[in-house]
């Protein structure tokens, strides 16, 4: 299995680069997902993708020697279908109709992060080659890969092991049972958040603990898939006027949480016009400034070419298309170029 991660700054085409990533690796006869985390949806535009389906087929003309998927991060879908997977049997339903649990899946804060993982574990269990995934256009798509661990991390401490799987006792026999600064404790978050709310979080939290268990578990295990080299590299998409800025923050970001940098794509490069070609008045003004930005691009990506050359497995220049990528068409153009 592989496991390509495309990460990119807003308006760097990142996600159709992505695509185009996946498509190169079903026609070269592989079982190839592209999932993206991106909440704006701009895959589903793409590759005209049908709304309510988690996975997707896309068909391809002509036929690839391998399959082409797509799937967008649905975080309830991917929530609802952990507890279906992991919880026990009796606690599947009792968990779904809790009041937190709605609260939990479609508005807790980090939820877009934590189940990207999960996600990409699911989509792993079902058997595809090649998984690769769009990250939010943003430099805090790394988050997908802190916050995680952050949540194993918490789930695994011994206050929140202990209060998951004592609370039904403690509601049941009273607070006397605990001792003076567990009291204390309680009654200081029931002061601020009210007593009902705390024991609803409690109480639900008292049923769920399996799951969030499991799920710290399986984090850590995708996350340490993810730092595999032989398994996960890490692609940066770019433009000729971020490249330097957005190489120095995304290399040292990943080196730093010792990710794989497996490639920099450079994309929507200029060409250079021919030499020789001139033209009179206004029309030579504008070839003049087209000549003039084309120069810069080329600069630029000889500039990042020097400083990360020996650091990077490969830098490459993906030029400017005519048009807008509005379907399959225009990624099978740019898809023998994405493939690394």
């Amino acid at each position: 299995m592989k496991i390509t991660v495309y990460l990119g700054t807003g308006g760097v085409g990142k996600t159709s680069v992505a695509a185009a990533g996946a498509l190169a690796q079903a026609r070269a006869g592989h079982k190839a997902l592209v999932l993206t985390i991106d909440p704006a949806l701009r895959l589903r535009t793409a590759l005209r993708l049908r709304e309510g389906i988690l996975e997707q087929p896309v068909d391809l003309d002509p036929p690839a020697a391998g399959e082409l998927w797509a799937a967008l991060l649905d975080v309830r879908a991917t929530l609802d279908e952990a507890v279906h997977l992991y919880a026990p049997a009796a606690l599947v339903q009792p968990i779904l109709r809790h009041p937190i649990y709605a609260t939990i899946a479609d508005s807790l804060v980090g939820m877009q992060e934590l189940m990207a993982v999960e996600r990409i574990d699911q989509l792993a269990r079902r058997g595809f080659e090649n998984i690769v995934v769009d990250t939010a256009p943003s430099r805090h798509a790394l988050e997908f890969l802190d916050k995680p661990m952050f949540f194993a991390d918490l789930v695994n401490s011994n206050w929140v092991r202990l209060v998951g799987r004592t609370y039904k006792f403690v509601a049941g026999s009273g607070l006397a049972n605990l001792g003076r600064k567990s009291i204390d404790f309680y009654r200081r978050v029931e002061s601020i958040l009210g007593a009902n709310l705390v024991r609803q979080v409690l109480d639900f939290y008292s049923i769920f603990v399996s799951i969030a268990e499991g799920y710290a578990a399986r984090a850590e295990k995708t996350v340490a898939l993810l730092k595999d080299p032989a398994v996960t590299e890490f692609r940066i998409v770019t433009t000729p006027q971020k490249a330097q800025r957005d190489a120095h923050y995304f290399v040292h970001a990943l080196e730093q949480r010792r990710f794989r940098v497996g490639g920099l794509l450079v994309n929507r490069v200029w060409d250079l016009p021919a030499e020789g070609i001139e033209a009179p008045g206004l029309a030579g003004e504008a070839l003049e400034w087209y000549r003039a930005v084309s120069r810069a691009h080329r600069q630029a990506l000889e500039a990042v070419q020097r400083e990360f050359g020996g650091r990077l497995g490969d830098i490459r220049a993906l030029p400017e298309l005519a048009r807008d990528i509005d379907g399959m068409g225009a990624l099978e153009r740019i898809a023998p170029l994405v493939s690394l």
